[in-house]
């Protein structure tokens, strides 16, 4: 890596503030240029938008082969505006250090990916260059708080549409003691659930996440959405529609490479069965109340968007008086505490054990209990 000097500091803030371009776009460019870096992104959390973090640019110097890393470098940023300290590690065979930038008006961060290691020269360069641009990012900042607004109010709306596709709990499905709780970890969520009521008393239940997070999962779990709502109002098995729909979601999506995964089962209430598949979900687990033991339900297919004319198959399972089924997403069993434990499907099942004599709105509250209990927001 290039050792950056003084001089570098100066022409920054002299092509930000001056060029007509994007300053965030000029800032992300020179840096990776300058310092021959793989890519470099900055974040920015506004003092007057309470936990709300904003990518101001991801700039790199190479098309990416890992789509993964747009993600990772999500997590770093947040988690330095968070902790408010500086990190550093790897990802998919690059290197990352990133820098939290404290100014009066608006906390900042730099995270520098290279496709080698940082040296110890390298890191305190880095340190110093930082630290030169802490004003410049403060008052860039300062400079797009209006256009920062208009995206904090579409953001609010847009939360709002997300939320008001959630499915009412009324009519059949309150009599089958069916509870969901959503727990979103950014402003926007790739994730998605959904309850259909059948015209034969059975219910269709289905959990499904789409690969990113923010604007891009949400669309692209609005599209999947979109065409499972169609294919399932017929009351097919659930592996004929996810033939269905993992082909013409390809289509859909055609020349974007992401995935959605998603669990689809259709309970009979008369015969306490439930007909399912599962397209890359995790797992969902089967509390059987006899016992006092959970396990995971098997079966497993590929991801929706995979592989054109992919095959799914659709398997049974039936509940006993006082059986409970847990269908989630994996962000429940990786939600991480301080000490990077994840909360996992052991305490999963704990936690529907130790509810398991409440109602589906008790134990949902309970695992919600123990979530926040296990990783805690500071």
């Amino acid at each position: 890596m290039i050792c950056p000097d003084t001089d570098l500091s100066l022409e920054l803030y002299e092509k930000c503030l001056l060029s007509r371009s994007c300053p965030y776009t000029v800032l992300g460019r020179e840096l990776g240029r300058n310092l021959g870096l793989f890519a470099v992104s900055a974040w920015a959390k506004h003092h007057q938008v309470r936990d709300a973090f904003s990518r101001l640019v991801f700039f790199t110097r190479k098309p990416l082969a890992n789509k993964e890393l747009i993600d990772k470098d999500q997590s770093v940023g947040e988690a330095v505006l968070a902790d408010g300290k500086s990190k550093q590690g790897s990802f998919a065979g690059l290197f990352y250090w990133a820098a939290f930038l404290q100014g009066p008006h608006a906390e900042s961060a730099l995270v520098f990916w290279s496709e080698e290691p940082y040296s110890k020269s390298d890191q305190r360069c880095l340190a110093r260059l930082s630290r030169n641009l802490t004003a410049l990012l403060n008052l860039i900042i300062l400079q797009d708080l209006p256009a920062q607004s208009r995206v904090a109010r579409e953001l609010a709306s847009t939360q709002f549409i997300q939320k008001q596709l959630m499915p009412p709990l009324n009519g059949s499905v309150a009599e089958n003691s069916l509870s969901y709780r959503t727990l979103p970890a950014h402003e926007l969520g790739g994730d998605y659930l959904d309850i259909l009521n059948y015209k034969d008393g059975s219910l269709g239940l289905t959990v499904a996440d789409a690969m990113g997070k923010g604007v891009p999962g949400a669309f692209i779990m609005l599209i999947a959405r979109t065409i499972f709502r169609f294919l399932a109002q017929e009351n097919m098995p659930p592996h004929t529609v996810f033939s269905a729909l993992n082909n013409q979601f390809i289509k859909e999506v055609s020349g974007v490479a992401t995935f959605v995964t998603q669990f689809y089962g259709i309970y009979n209430p008369h015969t306490r069965q439930v007909v399912y598949a599962n397209a890359g979900h995790v797992a969902p687990l089967i509390f059987r109340y006899q016992e006092g033991k959970a396990a995971v339900l098997p079966g497993r297919g590929i991801a929706l968007g995979g592989k054109t004319g992919a095959c799914y198959e659709s398997y049974t399972v039936e509940l006993k008086q006082g059986d409970i089924l847990v269908i989630f997403s994996d962000g429940l069993q990786e939600a991480q505490n301080s000490r990077g434990q994840q909360f996992g499907v052991e305490r999963i099942a704990a936690a529907v054990n130790k509810y398991k004599e409440y109602d589906a709105e008790g134990i949902c509250d309970g695992l919600i209990n123990a979530v926040l209990k296990h990783c805690p927001k500071p």
